[in-house]
């Protein structure tokens, strides 16, 4: 077995096998409590997916692998905690919305309604403007519901390349939609996006 030396250095370099065969999984588990919410746990992997790139994106500054273990720490948790915030904001939206709805009058705001469709079409050109094989694993991996195990099988590639490939798309679909949304309400979107061409 390799020591936490041995990995920081490989991951300094790029060779990230033994960082996911000795870290991920713990690191996926940390995730999973600091999102606390089980309608969030499917995000735990995008969190660590995220605090791994950012990691391997600022590798040189690291002086040591506690240093380095402790900057991932920290992304999975502000992530995380970022997204129990905006779910925590959706929830009281819908709240507001259901209980600020008129049961005499059924109609949708309209204002609603033409903002959800603006967003939802912009979505469809990011999507469309995709390169095919992005396009392709935004369908198996949203439409289809595949796990990341079965994509790279299908595929023929490594799981690693289909979560650098996955979270390059999310990156493509964020910078395609002006840059500043997030995640989770790409998720929320694309979720949204799937029921309305189905």
């Amino acid at each position: 077995m390799l020591s936490a030396d041995a990995i920081f250095h490989n991951f300094i370099t790029g060779k990230m096998t033994p960082f996911y065969d000795r870290y991920y999984p713990g690191l996926l588990m940390y995730a999973r409590r600091v999102l606390l919410d089980s309608e969030l746990e499917w995000m735990a992997e995008d969190c660590v997916q995220e605090a791994v790139m950012d990691a391997f994106q600022k590798r040189h500054i690291f002086n040591d692998p506690a240093q380095w273990h402790a900057h991932m720490l920290a992304c999975i948790r502000n992530k995380a905690i970022s997204a129990r915030r905006r779910l925590s904001a959706r929830r009281n939206y819908e709240e507001y919305m259901s209980a600020g709805s008129d049961s005499r009058n059924p109609e949708p705001d309209m204002t609603h309604v033409l903002i959800e469709h603006e967003t939802l079409d912009a979505l469809y050109a990011a999507i469309k403007s995709l390169p095919p094989n992005y396009r392709e694993l935004l369908s198996m991996s949203f439409e289809e519901g595949l796990k990341n195990a079965e994509i790279a099988a299908r595929l023929g590639v490594s799981e690693i390349t289909v979560k650098k490939r996955k979270a390059r798309m999310l990156e493509m679909l964020r910078s395609r939609l002006g840059g500043e949304i997030d995640l989770l309400t790409i998720s929320i979107l694309l979720s949204a996006y799937l029921l309305r061409t189905h």
